[in-house]
């Protein structure tokens, strides 16, 4: 691996590092990127729900 590869992979992994991190704040202050308007979310029915994705699927299972 050359320098200038080595170089372009930390630029990268740094930029996806404080992606992510990003992300995990917002997800803990309660930021999301529901719009909260059900009606045009694909996903509607699992949009808002409390349990998880797998509980539900194991209740209808």
């Amino acid at each position: 691996m050359n320098l200038s590869t080595f170089l372009v992979l930390c630029v990268l992994i740094l930029i996806i590092s404080l992606c992510v991190r990003t992300i995990i704040k917002d997800k803990k202050s309660g930021k999301s990127s529901c719009g909260g308007n059900c009606g045009g979310c694909g996903s509607a029915s699992l949009c808002h729900r409390s349990k998880s994705l797998y509980d539900v699927y194991k209740k209808q299972v």
